[in-house]
């Protein structure tokens, strides 16, 4: 059994309003905001915890190329795998709920900004933590992460 984070970007990571293009690394792809990934990595330092990707992002690049995208971000703990599914318009819910069921999961934390996340189960939904586009995975949601893993068993 394992202790999973499930991940979105966009409006976790990558903060780029829906109008404009997103800014670009040197390597090609979206950058990260350099806050977010630094809390991030707050959470992640010392626990054990796998990262797994559930952005729809995940459909345009294979895990060796999200790997590396991540380490030239600073981000210092390796994505263990994606999300199964993932095909365009699969609400997140949905593929959430498969993962979870079909996983030897112990305990999970959600990082999303997806709405469709407020359909979850009551016993689901308390371990996600709802950020905003433009405002992301900010001090006061890594707060709000922290106090989630403190209910883990």
């Amino acid at each position: 059994m394992k202790n999973v984070i499930i991940l979105d970007l966009d409006g976790v990571l990558i903060l780029t309003p829906n109008w404009k293009s997103d800014g670009i690394h040197s390597d090609g792809y979206s950058e990260f905001n350099s806050d977010c990934v630094q809390n991030l990595n707050s959470l992640m330092d010392n626990l054990d915890a796998e990262l797994w990707l559930s952005s729809t992002r995940r459909l345009s690049k294979n895990l060796g190329q999200f790997q590396e995208i991540f380490k030239n971000r600073n981000i210092k703990v390796p994505l263990a795998g994606f999300l199964p599914g993932g095909t365009l318009g699969t609400e997140r819910k949905m593929e959430i709920d498969t993962f979870l069921d079909h996983e030897p999961i112990r305990n999970f934390l959600i990082i999303d900004d997806d709405k469709s996340l407020n359909g979850l189960e009551s016993d689901r939904k308390q371990f996600w933590v709802q950020t905003e586009l433009l405002i992301g995975f900010n001090t006061e949601k890594l707060n709000e992460a922290r106090e989630i893993i403190k209910k883990w068993v």
